[in-house]
Formats: structure tokens, sequence, C-alpha cells
């Protein structure tokens, strides 16, 4: 498949994520609910794939937001290239404390914009707090 402009492959909420000493990545224990509460630290890790011919560079901004709208966590990669479509970029995010003290579904909010700040894409899924 052709891609026109660089796409998120995948977002994944896990407890860690280390890496051997192949470069394969680990993800231990996975989860999409949380109990409310502060949380124990946790990682947001994506899999960004490249475009063809694609010279920019990119910076992806991560945000969790509340049902009522406040963003309860955010973070930053990048910057990072795409050159082609063989490449793929995997980012983790350490996010601490994160404010999930109310019940209901939370948004994780996975933005990558271009080095003039302009959305090429931008990628929600739901967190449930129970």
């Amino acid at each position: 498949m052709h891609h026109s402009k660089p796409y998120l492959q995948a977002a994944l909420l896990c407890e860690g994520v280390t890496t051997d000493e192949n470069g394969r990545h680990n993800i231990h224990n996975e989860f999409s609910q949380y109990t409310m509460g502060y949380s124990q630290p946790f990682t947001v890790l994506t899999i960004w794939r490249g475009s063809e011919n694609n010279q920019q560079s990119y910076t992806e901004k991560t945000e969790i937001i509340a049902p009522d709208g406040r963003v309860v966590a955010s973070g930053e990669n990048g910057p990072f290239s795409l050159k082609d479509s063989t490449y793929r970029q995997i980012n983790s995010l350490l996010l601490e404390n994160v404010d999930f003290t109310h019940e209901g579904i939370y948004e994780l909010r996975v933005t990558l914009v271009d080095s003039q700040d302009r959305e090429i894409s931008q990628n929600v899924y739901p967190i449930t707090v129970v």
C-alpha cells in the first residue's frame, strides 16, 4: 500500500518497554483501561511509518484528555525523520501521576506535526477509567 504521508501504525499503553541487544522491543503489560486514582508510571508506545520521498522532520505530541476536556498528561518526542515507506520510528513516552480520578472515557490523542508545527496526522483512542 502506498502512503502519501506518514501514518501511525500502532499506539499502546503499557507498564514499560525494554529493548534487547538486537534492537527488538519487549512490551510489558499492555492495557486499555485503568482504575480510578492517580496512576502508577506507564508508557505510551507509538510506531510511525514513513511515506515515499519524504525529507521532513517530525515531532510527536501526546496528550491524555479527561472526560471534562482537561489535559491530564502530555509530552512529546522528536524531532525524527521518516524518509520513505521502509522507515519506522518507535517512540516511548513515560507518564507519571496521571489524574484518572474521575470515572469515564478519557482520550489518548497522538498528533504528528512537521518542522513548521503543521499537523500531519492526529489519532484519538479511548481509555476507559472505572
